[in-house]
């Protein structure tokens, strides 16, 4: 007895200690991944909000390039006269003029820019001049201390590929090292009378850069970066200046540890792309600083689950020990009862598991003998509506009547070829089935047989012309079902169907379909209204004996007895058209092997 109460205590315990485990560990795991979900999709979008302001502000800097574009595709005139000044030796005072009005549209946004270096403004002419926002008149490339944006401008415009892009440049401003200038230079090349013989240069200081790079928000060890689009790095924002440009540092996002070393759980990289200037702007930061509060999450959780676990032992300890010392009082009062003796109280007056024990004690012996009484009273009535049922179906004393018939009919007639004796033997088939009282369920053929049987004796005693369609495709299977069900319900197809009607046709179908053994009889009589059919549906469901259609309703019923409550006939009809009864069995419970398919070959005839 201590084992069972051990194995009693050992599942107690379990069943207080799951309940409470399971929730903490899924729970615990899931808000720890949906934290750490939560924090990683709040960290990429303010990355990613970082990287928009940040190619925004850069962008913003670089939409004076398409100011000057617009003005220049304006005044293509301008720029042709531009052209026949930068031609001329020496330009005239109305020259000078002129120059004066075309340089105030790139000298206002320099002077009014502080990132703006300077603007340059080319169009092709002899004598290798352009003009500047950095002086007042025109240029030669031989007197300038920046001449490097010519050559790119030459190497796009031989290519013909793009109308615009950006470079990184540095150029010694005045001739002097001391002021080495960087500077982003956005070109823009225009069609005044040739293909791109024109362009508009607009340096931006990389210092200004270095600037909107170090202003933005980023979060602790975040590192901004912008690359041109062979990710040669223009300018960081964790440098104190921007970098000479030669050699160039390369940036590759799949290996962001060249750049800024290794770490521990490696880097988060989020990039945008500015295709019309040819920029890339990235965000580069090291998961173990993104990911630090879901970590120390999980450590709390982790603190959390385990104090957890110790109270729920301790909780499931107590009520197991509870429940093991209830169940001992539950024994010894069971044993006294078995003794006869009366069953003493071992709980206090509080204690609502003994006041429970000992109502089952009260009660038991006399509700557990109630209810064999009622299922064995309920077996036995069954029976015997069964077979009440079935007595209705096997009058012995006409099986022997008939066969006396039979023989005087032959003797009379002078043989056994005629049509009485033939009807006798066929009404005799079908007793010799009903009197089997052995046999509850026949094959599906020997169902057909006793049917036929009954079509024949109708034909020979009715005279009247009806034509009989069968669809067997459940032949040839192990299925048995309750005999003499379709007789009935073609009789009942007859009677109050076809009587006194023309062309009549009666469809017998019987096959499997999803797992059901589906039985209907059809016929295209008379019909039934609405109204007629809810009563006939009405009393099926009545005591015996209450429906004019007693064949019909007697085979309700010995379905309803033999397979139980949901099955039985399901009836269909429409005033005019004609009745459909269908039966619809579960395999399961008339058949023990083979198989068939609604898709399997079947055979249909006309009787």
């Amino acid at each position: 007895m201590k084992k069972v109460y051990r194995a009693f205590f050992i599942r107690n315990l379990s069943s207080f200690m799951l309940p409470v485990l399971i929730p903490l560990v899924m729970l615990g795991g899931l808000s720890i991944a949906i934290i750490q979900r939560y924090v990683g999709i709040e960290a990429q979008a303010a990355n990613q909000n970082v990287l928009e302001r940040m190619q925004g502000n850069v962008e913003l800097l670089f939409e004076e390039l398409d100011t000057l574009h617009m003005h220049a595709v304006s005044s293509a005139l301008e720029f042709d006269r531009l052209r026949n000044m930068l031609n001329e030796p020496l330009p005239s005072a109305e020259d000078y003029r002129e120059l004066a009005s075309f340089k105030n549209f790139i000298d206002s946004p320099a002077i009014a820019r502080p990132y703006i270096e300077s603007i340059y403004v080319y169009v092709e002419n002899d004598r290798g001049r352009f003009i500047s926002s950095t002086t007042g008149g025109t240029m030669a490339f031989d007197d300038t201390y920046d001449a490097d944006w010519y050559g790119s401008y030459a190497a796009h415009r031989e290519a013909g590929t793009d109308k615009q892009w950006s470079e990184p440049r540095s150029f010694d401003k005045y001739g002097l090292a001391t002021f080495r200038t960087d500077v982003i230079s956005l070109y823009q090349m225009l069609d005044i009378e040739g293909k791109n013989d024109a362009v508009i240069v607009l340096n931006v200081r990389l210092d200004y850069l270095k600037e909107q790079l170090a202003w933005m928000p980023t979060s602790s060890d975040q590192h901004l970066l912008i690359t041109d689009l062979q990710r040669q790095v223009i300018v960081r924002g964790d440098e104190p200046n921007p970098s000479s440009f030669t050699p160039r540092t390369l940036f590759d996002p799949l290996r962001p540890e060249r750049l800024y070393g290794e770490a521990a759980l490696g880097y988060e990289v989020l990039e945008l792309q500015s295709p019309e200037y040819g920029l890339h702007f990235a965000s580069v930061t090291p998961k173990a600083a993104l990911y630090e509060l879901p970590i120390r999450l999980a450590l709390y959780t982790g603190i959390a689950a385990l104090l957890s676990i110790l109270a729920a032992v301790a909780v499931s300890l107590l009520f197991a020990r509870r429940n093991v010392r209830n169940i001992r009082h539950i024994v010894d009062m069971l044993h006294d009862a078995e003794q006869g003796t009366e069953p003493a109280a071992r709980a206090g007056k509080n204690d609502v598991n003994a006041y429970i024990v000992q109502q089952i004690l009260a009660n038991f012996l006399e509700k557990k003998y109630l209810k064999t009484q009622l299922a064995r009273r309920k077996a036995v009535n069954e029976l015997m509506e069964l077979s009440a049922l079935q007595s209705q179906l096997n009058p012995h004393f006409l099986l022997n009547t008939l066969e006396t018939v039979k023989w005087k009919a032959a003797a009379l007639a002078g043989g056994m070829d005629n049509e009485l004796t033939q009807m006798i033997e066929q009404l005799g088939e079908i007793l010799k089935g009903a009197l089997d009282l052995e046999e509850k369920e026949v094959a599906i053929e020997e169902e057909i047989r006793y049917t036929e049987s009954y079509l024949a004796i109708q034909r020979m005693r009715s005279g009247e012309a009806f034509d009989v369609v069968w669809d067997c495709r459940a032949q040839g299977k192990d299925i048995r079902i309750l005999k003499l069900l379709l007789q009935p319900l073609v009789e009942n197809s007859l009677l109050h169907g076809l009587r006194g009607q023309q062309g009549g046709v009666i469809k017998i179908k019987l096959y499997e379909s999803r797992g059901m053994l589906r039985l209907s009889v059809f016929d295209n009589g008379r019909g039934m209204t609405p109204r007629r059919l809810r009563e006939l549906q009405g009393k099926l469901e009545g005591p015996f004996g209450q429906s004019a259609h007693i064949g019909v309703s007697n085979t309700h019923k010995r379905l309803r007895l033999a397979y139980g409550k949901k099955y039985g006939l399901r009836i269909y009809s429409r005033e005019g058209k004609g009745t459909l009864v269908q039966i619809v069995i579960p395999l399961a419970l008339v058949k023990k092997a083979g198989g068939i398919t609604e898709d399997s070959n079947h055979n249909e005839r006309v009787v």
